[in-house]
């Protein structure tokens, strides 16, 4: 860049996003100890193309004119401001509207708030998550769990992953404790808030204090409030998640993990198994080591699980390939895993004891992106459950990424927001809740290797549909991925389809039941009135079978044995209605 006759020693240097204007950070005299100051004004603009040259007539925008702020680097950044490291502050200057000729471009001195232990230097830091354009201040804390009943200390365990929501009268917003541990930060600008934790498990714990208002500026920034747990009753709850760490490549090693959360109040012992379809694959090791009896299974034992402790146990396949001679892979084909999670007590919520995982091969492979476990369609009784969303990252560049962001705007037509919940990850993460819909997981300082064997990450979390959905409606979400401070890579829009029925719009018997589920050889149905007929379909909406009984049993037993491996739907109907349900058969 050629040199400005207005300019005395100019440091950092970047355009704006339709290149029609340039910034420049000068008139910086260094005082010698690393932070150099400004004389004059520090942020300048330039209109390329004006009409008597670009350096001719510089547009002060702001900055500190008495030695308190120093040169730095400028950065257009993927939210479209440009950031400007303020040597020696714990802030960063922006620029809100770069494309903005004059001082409508609006230079903010405090415009991003760092660590408070963190001050810039020339270059910028490679992540900013929390920017404010006035006052901010710190709301923080631990949640912890009493086990043993004599209150919470520092070496009590703490509670990873839990919601606390943080409100007021023209504020809302949602914050988590970091995955590893209890701690929660949320900041916030002044005025009176709530804070309090809204886990769905809340109800097994009894809770101090239940939650705080703090008001600022009355009270000092930061405000520290600490949370314990203490259990209520005794209460089993055991969670299962079947994860897949890479996509179904046919002829391809693809690795996996199944993950068990303990959900309950108390410590927890049992054992978990995974079914898989041995035909279309081949079993290469597992970590720990599984039992492998009967040969399309795998079985762990844990003991002495902690409440909102979780443990992984990882495996891998080798794909068949679509050249097989008797059971080849192809394109589309889905391939089914059940975890199992059995306790040795009576679980509170039976349902996610059992997760069934479709995956569908593919023949490319996409290294970012995001599937829900639950595949591309989902039953009308499972409306208003819990599905689970996989985003997969990989670093392929050509060094390593210091922080990863994972960004998702959740549509609130089509979820729950509240019910959001991580569930596992590969590297340590936090998770906030913005504008009331925008999640971010944030994985700062990871260091994620660019070398094949180590550029991966994911997270898993589930969520909640509206209970407002109807069979034929369809559910998507997309997620933008940040590596450090390049422009987002954008996942596919993964879209699931509720399963259309054609006798969806009768009257529903909510007495009806099937049990066992999962099954092997057989099923019964029980209703609190007649059953008239049974009919069960395959995942892609086909009819297999019907049976119509005759008399005026409230009771039947359906054989299943003509059924391979997989997920079916049942339509029971009796004399006041019928009811639909998923059917695992193993």
């Amino acid at each position: 860049m050629s040199s400005s006759s207005n300019l005395n020693r100019f440091y950092g240097a970047e355009f704006s996003p339709d290149s029609r204007l340039v910034y420049l950070n000068a008139n910086i005299a260094d005082t010698g100890n690393g932070c150099g100051q400004a004389n004059v004004r520090e942020i300048f603009q330039y209109e390329i193309n004006g009409s008597s040259g670009w350096n001719s007539n510089p547009i002060e925008l702001g900055g500190s004119n008495n030695g308190v702020s120093g040169r730095g680097s400028l950065q257009l950044a993927p939210d479209g401001k440009i950031y400007f490291a303020r040597t020696c502050k714990p802030w960063l200057g922006v620029i809100l509207n770069p494309t903005v000729i004059g001082t409508g471009a609006t230079y903010i001195d405090n415009g991003v708030a760092l660590d408070q232990a963190t001050n810039s230097r020339e270059g910028l830091p490679n992540i900013a998550t929390q920017p404010y354009s006035g006052t901010f201040n710190t709301i923080k804390g631990t949640i912890r769990l009493d086990l043993d009943g004599n209150g919470c200390t520092v070496a009590d365990p703490e509670v990873p992953n839990t919601l606390f929501t943080i409100t007021s009268t023209n504020f809302n917003s949602y914050s988590f404790s970091n995955s590893s541990g209890g701690e929660y930060l949320s900041t916030v600008p002044n005025g009176s808030f709530t804070v309090a934790p809204l886990s769905q498990y809340i109800n097994n714990w009894t809770l101090t204090p239940p939650n705080f208002t703090v008001n600022f500026p009355t009270q000092a920034s930061p405000f520290t409030q600490d949370f314990c747990l203490t259990p209520n009753g005794v209460v089993e709850d055991l969670e299962v998640a079947v994860i897949p760490l890479q996509q179904a490549r046919p002829g391809f090693y693809t690795d996996y993990k199944v993950v068990i959360n303990n959900k309950g109040n108390q410590t927890a012992s049992g054992s978990v198994t995974l079914d898989f379809e041995e035909d279309f694959m081949t079993l290469i090791s597992t970590n720990p080591n599984a039992g492998n009896t009967p040969s399309n299974q795998l079985s762990w034992s844990f003991s002495n699980l902690q409440p909102f402790q979780m443990e992984e146990y990882e495996f891998t396949m080798m794909l068949n390939t679509p050249t097989h001679p008797t059971n080849p892979l192809n394109f589309g084909d889905i391939l089914i895993f059940t975890g199992i999670v059995t306790g040795t007590g009576s679980d509170i919520t039976p349902a996610d004891n059992t997760m069934v995982l479709d995956q569908i091969a593919v023949n490319s492979y996409d290294p970012n992106d995001k599937i829900c476990l639950e595949g591309e369609t989902i039953d009308p009784a499972d409306i208003g459950e819990y599905v689970h969303y996989m985003i997969r990252f990989e670093n392929i560049g050509t060094a390593s990424a210091v922080n990863v962001v994972i960004k998702d705007e959740i549509n609130l037509a089509q979820f729950d927001i509240s019910t959001l919940a991580p569930i596992s990850s590969s590297h340590e993460y936090y998770t906030n809740i913005k504008d009331g819909n925008l999640v971010e997981f944030v994985f700062e300082d990871i260091n994620l290797d660019f070398n094949d064997a180590t550029n991966d990450g994911y997270v898993l979390f589930k969520i909640k549909t509206i209970n407002t959905l109807v069979a034929g409606d369809t559910f998507d979400n997309t997620a933008e991925i940040f590596f450090d401070f390049n422009f987002p890579i954008i996942t596919n829009t993964e879209t699931v389809t509720v399963m259309s029925t054609a006798s969806v719009g009768e009257s529903t018997d909510s007495s009806i039941k099937v049990y066992p589920n999962p099954a092997k050889s057989f099923i019964n149905l029980s209703a609190s009135n007649s059953l008239e007929s049974v009919t069960i379909m395959d995942i892609n909406g086909r009819t297999l079978s019907q049976t119509n009984f005759t008399g005026n049993s409230t009771d039947q037993l359906v054989s299943i044995e003509n059924l391979s491996f997989g997920i079916y739907f049942v339509t029971i109907q009796s004399d006041l209605g019928q009811k639909v349900e998923k059917l695992v058969v193993e």
